[in-house]
Protein backbone atom coordinates (compact mmCIF):
# COMPACT_ATOMS: atom_id res chain seq x y z
CA UNK A 1 0.00 0.00 0.00
CA UNK A 2 1.56 3.32 -1.02
CA UNK A 3 1.95 6.18 1.64
CA UNK A 4 2.23 9.47 0.74
CA UNK A 5 4.09 12.03 3.04
CA UNK A 6 3.18 15.92 2.02
CA UNK A 7 6.05 17.98 2.84
CA UNK A 8 4.56 22.11 3.89
CA UNK A 9 6.62 24.95 4.48
CA UNK A 10 6.09 24.23 8.76
CA UNK A 11 8.68 21.37 7.72
CA UNK A 12 11.41 23.39 6.91
CA UNK A 13 9.95 26.36 9.90
CA UNK A 14 11.05 23.67 12.34
CA UNK A 15 14.51 23.31 11.09
CA UNK A 16 14.95 27.06 11.00
CA UNK A 17 13.67 28.59 7.59
CA UNK A 18 11.60 31.64 8.33
CA UNK A 19 7.86 31.56 7.18
CA UNK A 20 6.43 34.43 4.51
CA UNK A 21 5.84 36.86 6.75
CA UNK A 22 9.15 37.65 8.21
CA UNK A 23 10.84 36.75 4.54
CA UNK A 24 11.73 40.90 3.79
CA UNK A 25 12.39 41.49 7.06
CA UNK A 26 15.21 38.81 6.93
CA UNK A 27 16.43 39.98 3.59
CA UNK A 28 16.73 43.26 4.20
CA UNK A 29 18.49 42.51 7.86
CA UNK A 30 20.97 40.30 5.73
CA UNK A 31 21.47 43.39 3.06
CA UNK A 32 22.41 46.15 6.00
CA UNK A 33 24.69 42.91 7.74
CA UNK A 34 26.26 42.29 4.18
CA UNK A 35 25.95 45.10 1.61
CA UNK A 36 26.81 44.43 -1.61
CA UNK A 37 25.67 47.57 -3.42
CA UNK A 38 23.98 45.08 -6.62
CA UNK A 39 20.95 45.93 -9.21
CA UNK A 40 18.87 43.63 -7.13
CA UNK A 41 19.49 45.24 -3.51
CA UNK A 42 18.58 48.77 -5.27
CA UNK A 43 15.48 48.02 -7.16
CA UNK A 44 14.24 45.97 -3.93
CA UNK A 45 14.54 48.61 -2.03
CA UNK A 46 13.16 51.32 -3.80
CA UNK A 47 9.87 49.07 -5.38
CA UNK A 48 9.34 48.85 -1.32
CA UNK A 49 9.79 52.94 -0.61
CA UNK A 50 7.73 53.50 -3.88
CA UNK A 51 4.71 50.48 -3.43
CA UNK A 52 4.63 50.48 0.39
CA UNK A 53 6.41 53.50 1.80
CA UNK A 54 9.18 51.63 3.37
CA UNK A 55 12.78 52.44 3.64
CA UNK A 56 14.60 49.55 4.35
CA UNK A 57 17.85 51.66 5.02
CA UNK A 58 16.55 54.07 7.88
CA UNK A 59 13.69 52.03 9.35
CA UNK A 60 13.95 49.39 12.35
CA UNK A 61 13.54 46.44 10.26
CA UNK A 62 12.77 44.64 13.27
CA UNK A 63 9.75 46.18 13.93
CA UNK A 64 8.73 47.32 10.46
CA UNK A 65 5.56 45.48 9.14
CA UNK A 66 6.56 44.01 5.51
CA UNK A 67 4.00 42.65 3.01
CA UNK A 68 3.60 38.88 2.68
CA UNK A 69 5.34 37.45 -0.01
CA UNK A 70 2.67 36.18 -1.07
CA UNK A 71 1.22 40.13 -1.23
CA UNK A 72 4.53 41.56 -2.84
CA UNK A 73 3.96 39.39 -5.73
CA UNK A 74 0.42 38.73 -6.12
CA UNK A 75 0.14 42.55 -7.32
CA UNK A 76 2.75 42.25 -9.57
CA UNK A 77 1.00 39.10 -10.97
CA UNK A 78 -2.20 40.81 -11.08
CA UNK A 79 -0.59 43.00 -13.26
CA UNK A 80 0.71 41.05 -15.42
CA UNK A 81 -2.30 39.19 -15.65
CA UNK A 82 -4.30 42.33 -16.81
CA UNK A 83 -1.79 42.98 -19.11
CA UNK A 84 -1.25 46.86 -16.73
CA UNK A 85 1.45 48.91 -15.25
CA UNK A 86 2.03 50.45 -12.03
CA UNK A 87 3.25 53.60 -11.52
CA UNK A 88 7.20 53.81 -12.33
CA UNK A 89 6.73 49.92 -13.49
CA UNK A 90 5.98 49.14 -16.67
CA UNK A 91 5.02 45.74 -18.25
CA UNK A 92 5.96 46.17 -22.19
CA UNK A 93 6.55 49.76 -23.68
CA UNK A 94 9.72 51.55 -25.51
CA UNK A 95 9.59 53.30 -21.84
CA UNK A 96 13.21 53.19 -19.75
CA UNK A 97 11.30 51.16 -17.44
CA UNK A 98 9.93 48.72 -19.48
CA UNK A 99 9.70 45.55 -18.36
CA UNK A 100 10.61 46.29 -14.96
CA UNK A 101 7.53 44.52 -13.20
CA UNK A 102 9.18 41.24 -14.22
CA UNK A 103 12.39 42.29 -13.24
CA UNK A 104 11.20 43.21 -9.67
CA UNK A 105 9.41 39.40 -9.39
CA UNK A 106 12.46 37.15 -10.39
CA UNK A 107 14.22 39.68 -7.67
CA UNK A 108 11.34 39.08 -5.08
CA UNK A 109 11.86 34.95 -6.37
CA UNK A 110 15.99 35.46 -5.67
CA UNK A 111 15.61 37.56 -2.48
CA UNK A 112 13.14 34.37 -0.96
CA UNK A 113 15.41 31.54 -2.40
CA UNK A 114 18.57 33.44 -0.51
CA UNK A 115 17.27 34.07 2.60
CA UNK A 116 15.92 30.55 2.54
CA UNK A 117 19.12 29.24 1.69
CA UNK A 118 20.63 31.53 4.02
CA UNK A 119 18.36 30.26 7.27
CA UNK A 120 19.23 26.60 6.74
CA UNK A 121 22.86 26.51 6.64
CA UNK A 122 22.85 24.59 10.04
CA UNK A 123 22.31 21.06 10.48
CA UNK A 124 18.74 19.18 9.82
CA UNK A 125 17.20 18.79 13.13
CA UNK A 126 14.02 16.53 12.10
CA UNK A 127 14.42 15.49 8.10
CA UNK A 128 17.38 13.38 8.68
CA UNK A 129 15.99 11.26 11.74
CA UNK A 130 12.80 11.22 9.54
CA UNK A 131 14.35 9.32 6.65
CA UNK A 132 16.39 7.33 8.99
CA UNK A 133 13.51 5.76 10.44
CA UNK A 134 11.41 5.22 7.64
CA UNK A 135 14.04 3.24 6.45
CA UNK A 136 14.77 1.67 9.94
CA UNK A 137 11.57 0.28 9.92
CA UNK A 138 11.21 -0.54 6.46
CA UNK A 139 8.99 1.83 5.70
CA UNK A 140 10.67 3.85 2.73
CA UNK A 141 10.10 1.31 -0.03
CA UNK A 142 6.24 1.89 -0.03
CA UNK A 143 6.99 6.24 0.96
CA UNK A 144 6.29 8.47 -1.75
CA UNK A 145 7.38 12.41 -0.54
CA UNK A 146 5.50 15.39 -2.21
CA UNK A 147 7.40 18.45 -0.90
CA UNK A 148 5.63 22.02 -1.22
CA UNK A 149 8.73 23.87 -0.85
CA UNK A 150 11.80 24.67 -2.66
CA UNK A 151 14.58 23.77 -0.17
CA UNK A 152 16.67 21.04 -0.68
CA UNK A 153 17.00 19.70 3.35
CA UNK A 154 14.76 16.30 2.36
CA UNK A 155 16.97 16.15 -0.67
CA UNK A 156 20.50 16.41 0.51
CA UNK A 157 18.90 13.88 3.55
CA UNK A 158 17.70 11.44 1.21
CA UNK A 159 21.56 11.77 -0.87
CA UNK A 160 23.29 11.25 1.88
CA UNK A 161 21.66 8.25 3.08
CA UNK A 162 21.71 6.54 0.15
CA UNK A 163 25.21 7.40 -0.74
CA UNK A 164 25.90 5.98 2.93
CA UNK A 165 24.96 2.66 1.69
CA UNK A 166 26.76 2.77 -1.80
CA UNK A 167 24.66 3.89 -3.95
CA UNK A 168 25.70 6.22 -7.01
CA UNK A 169 24.29 10.01 -7.14
CA UNK A 170 21.00 9.51 -8.85
CA UNK A 171 20.18 6.01 -8.88
CA UNK A 172 17.87 5.91 -5.71
CA UNK A 173 16.35 9.36 -5.97
CA UNK A 174 13.56 9.87 -8.63
CA UNK A 175 12.57 13.92 -9.00
CA UNK A 176 9.91 12.72 -11.91
CA UNK A 177 11.66 14.67 -14.42
CA UNK A 178 15.04 13.60 -17.00
CA UNK A 179 17.99 16.27 -16.19
CA UNK A 180 20.24 17.40 -18.94
CA UNK A 181 23.08 16.31 -16.62
CA UNK A 182 22.05 12.41 -17.15
CA UNK A 183 22.82 12.87 -21.02
CA UNK A 184 26.35 14.39 -19.63
CA UNK A 185 26.89 11.80 -17.15
CA UNK A 186 26.81 13.92 -13.98
CA UNK A 187 23.27 12.37 -12.44
CA UNK A 188 22.20 8.87 -12.94
CA UNK A 189 19.02 7.91 -14.44
CA UNK A 190 16.65 6.55 -11.46
CA UNK A 191 16.50 3.56 -10.77
CA UNK A 192 12.67 2.08 -11.29
CA UNK A 193 12.36 1.44 -7.40
CA UNK A 194 14.33 5.04 -6.60
CA UNK A 195 12.81 6.86 -3.97
CA UNK A 196 10.08 9.50 -5.36
CA UNK A 197 10.53 12.61 -4.42
CA UNK A 198 7.90 15.34 -6.22
CA UNK A 199 8.66 19.10 -5.69
CA UNK A 200 5.34 20.30 -7.12
CA UNK A 201 6.33 24.21 -6.68
CA UNK A 202 9.91 23.53 -8.06
CA UNK A 203 13.52 23.64 -6.09
CA UNK A 204 16.32 26.12 -5.05
CA UNK A 205 18.57 22.96 -7.25
CA UNK A 206 16.58 22.84 -10.39
CA UNK A 207 17.97 25.92 -13.23
CA UNK A 208 16.07 26.04 -16.34
CA UNK A 209 16.80 26.87 -19.95
CA UNK A 210 14.80 29.08 -21.98
CA UNK A 211 16.42 28.46 -25.11
CA UNK A 212 17.33 24.76 -24.89
CA UNK A 213 14.02 23.89 -23.11
CA UNK A 214 16.13 21.75 -20.58
CA UNK A 215 16.33 20.78 -16.69
CA UNK A 216 19.79 20.75 -14.84
CA UNK A 217 19.91 19.86 -11.63
CA UNK A 218 22.79 20.95 -9.24
CA UNK A 219 22.45 17.83 -6.28
CA UNK A 220 23.65 18.74 -3.13
CA UNK A 221 23.74 22.42 -3.60
CA UNK A 222 21.36 25.20 -3.94
CA UNK A 223 21.91 26.18 -7.80
CA UNK A 224 19.81 28.92 -7.60
CA UNK A 225 22.14 30.74 -5.90
CA UNK A 226 24.36 31.19 -8.47
CA UNK A 227 21.95 33.29 -9.72
CA UNK A 228 22.47 35.74 -6.83
CA UNK A 229 26.33 35.47 -5.69
CA UNK A 230 28.00 34.15 -9.19
CA UNK A 231 25.97 34.53 -12.72
CA UNK A 232 28.88 33.02 -14.81
CA UNK A 233 28.33 29.80 -12.74
CA UNK A 234 24.79 29.74 -13.51
CA UNK A 235 25.38 29.31 -17.72
CA UNK A 236 23.38 26.70 -19.78
CA UNK A 237 25.90 23.79 -20.82
CA UNK A 238 24.96 23.88 -23.95
CA UNK A 239 23.70 26.97 -25.37
CA UNK A 240 25.86 29.21 -22.35
CA UNK A 241 22.30 31.32 -21.99
CA UNK A 242 21.66 32.39 -18.55
CA UNK A 243 19.30 29.58 -16.68
CA UNK A 244 16.66 30.59 -14.67
CA UNK A 245 15.36 29.45 -11.31
CA UNK A 246 12.06 26.87 -11.22
CA UNK A 247 10.24 28.39 -8.25
CA UNK A 248 6.68 28.79 -8.08
CA UNK A 249 5.83 31.71 -5.43
CA UNK A 250 3.40 31.45 -3.05
CA UNK A 251 0.72 33.33 -4.95
CA UNK A 252 -3.39 33.15 -6.06
CA UNK A 253 -1.34 33.86 -9.41
CA UNK A 254 0.75 30.77 -9.53
CA UNK A 255 2.37 29.98 -13.38
CA UNK A 256 2.14 26.37 -13.48
CA UNK A 257 3.37 26.58 -17.55
CA UNK A 258 6.88 25.07 -17.45
CA UNK A 259 7.21 22.16 -19.24
CA UNK A 260 8.67 19.93 -16.67
CA UNK A 261 6.71 21.06 -13.48
CA UNK A 262 4.02 19.77 -15.82
CA UNK A 263 5.51 16.35 -15.90
CA UNK A 264 6.53 16.49 -11.68
CA UNK A 265 2.33 17.37 -11.13
CA UNK A 266 1.08 14.68 -13.76
CA UNK A 267 3.43 11.60 -11.65
CA UNK A 268 2.25 13.14 -8.73
CA UNK A 269 -1.30 12.81 -9.34
CA UNK A 270 -0.97 9.23 -10.91
CA UNK A 271 1.02 8.02 -7.86
CA UNK A 272 -1.55 9.82 -5.48
CA UNK A 273 -4.37 8.46 -6.88
CA UNK A 274 -2.67 4.94 -6.63
CA UNK A 275 -2.26 5.85 -2.43
CA UNK A 276 -3.84 4.66 0.43
CA UNK A 277 -2.91 7.77 3.10
CA UNK A 278 -1.72 10.97 2.68
CA UNK A 279 0.15 12.29 6.04
CA UNK A 280 0.28 15.87 5.92
CA UNK A 281 3.18 17.36 7.54
CA UNK A 282 3.35 21.31 8.51
CA UNK A 283 0.72 21.98 5.88
CA UNK A 284 -1.81 24.70 6.38
CA UNK A 285 -4.31 24.03 3.60
CA UNK A 286 -4.06 27.56 2.57
CA UNK A 287 -6.36 28.94 0.34
CA UNK A 288 -3.74 30.14 -1.89
CA UNK A 289 -3.39 26.77 -3.07
CA UNK A 290 -6.14 26.14 -5.15
CA UNK A 291 -3.80 24.54 -7.48
CA UNK A 292 -2.94 21.33 -5.06
CA UNK A 293 -6.47 21.32 -3.84
CA UNK A 294 -7.92 20.80 -7.53
CA UNK A 295 -5.25 17.54 -8.09
CA UNK A 296 -6.03 16.59 -4.42
CA UNK A 297 -9.90 16.55 -5.52
CA UNK A 298 -9.02 15.02 -8.82
CA UNK A 299 -7.42 11.92 -7.02
CA UNK A 300 -9.75 11.59 -4.32
CA UNK A 301 -13.00 11.58 -6.50
CA UNK A 302 -11.24 9.56 -9.70
CA UNK A 303 -9.77 7.05 -7.44
CA UNK A 304 -10.55 3.23 -7.82
CA UNK A 305 -14.12 2.35 -6.32
CA UNK A 306 -14.18 1.11 -2.90
CA UNK A 307 -10.33 2.14 -2.06
CA UNK A 308 -10.59 4.05 1.16
CA UNK A 309 -8.04 7.56 1.42
CA UNK A 310 -7.00 7.95 4.45
CA UNK A 311 -6.01 11.29 5.39
CA UNK A 312 -3.81 12.59 8.64
CA UNK A 313 -2.38 15.69 9.50
CA UNK A 314 0.69 16.81 11.66
CA UNK A 315 0.62 20.62 11.86
CA UNK A 316 1.38 21.42 15.65
CA UNK A 317 4.17 22.96 16.69
CA UNK A 318 4.49 25.19 20.44
CA UNK A 319 2.76 28.43 20.65
CA UNK A 320 0.45 27.36 18.07
CA UNK A 321 -2.78 28.93 19.12
CA UNK A 322 -6.00 26.71 19.84
CA UNK A 323 -8.12 29.15 17.02
CA UNK A 324 -5.58 28.80 14.29
CA UNK A 325 -5.87 24.98 14.85
CA UNK A 326 -9.45 24.96 14.18
CA UNK A 327 -9.34 26.81 11.55
CA UNK A 328 -6.87 24.63 9.95
CA UNK A 329 -8.76 21.62 11.10
CA UNK A 330 -12.33 23.18 8.85
CA UNK A 331 -10.63 23.42 5.67
CA UNK A 332 -9.23 20.18 6.15
CA UNK A 333 -12.68 19.10 7.27
CA UNK A 334 -14.76 20.65 4.81
CA UNK A 335 -12.77 19.97 1.40
CA UNK A 336 -11.98 16.16 1.77
CA UNK A 337 -15.06 14.24 1.58
CA UNK A 338 -12.56 11.14 3.57
CA UNK A 339 -12.03 11.30 6.67
CA UNK A 340 -9.45 13.60 7.88
CA UNK A 341 -7.61 12.43 11.28
CA UNK A 342 -6.24 16.05 12.87
CA UNK A 343 -3.64 14.50 14.97
CA UNK A 344 -2.13 16.82 17.86
CA UNK A 345 1.38 16.19 16.52
CA UNK A 346 3.84 17.82 15.35
CA UNK A 347 6.49 17.38 12.58
CA UNK A 348 9.37 16.94 15.47
CA UNK A 349 6.98 13.72 16.95
CA UNK A 350 6.05 12.40 13.62
CA UNK A 351 10.16 12.66 12.24
CA UNK A 352 10.66 10.40 15.71
CA UNK A 353 8.54 7.79 15.08
CA UNK A 354 6.93 7.93 12.11
CA UNK A 355 5.41 4.56 12.29
CA UNK A 356 2.83 5.13 14.41
CA UNK A 357 1.26 7.28 11.98
CA UNK A 358 1.45 4.99 9.46
CA UNK A 359 -2.59 3.65 8.36
CA UNK A 360 -1.90 -0.68 8.61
Amino acid sequence: MRKVIFLGAGASVAEGAPDQSHLFNEYFKLVQDEPRHTEMERELSTFFYLMFDIDVDHENLNSTLFPTFEEAIGILDLAELRRESLRDYDLETVAANSNRIRFIRQYLVLAMAEIIARTLQRETMYHRPLIKNLADYNLLPETLIISANYDIIIDNVLLEHYEHHGFPPGKRIDYGVRFANCTMGRWDEPAPDATCLLKIHGSLNWLFCRTCNCLTLTPGVKGVMNLVENPSNALCNFCQSLLTPVIVPPSFYKDMSNVFLGQVWNKAEVNLRDADQIIFCGYSFPDADMHIKYLLKRIETNRQAGRNLRITVINNHPGKQISQSELEKERYSRFFKSEVDFTDASFQDFASSPQKFYAK
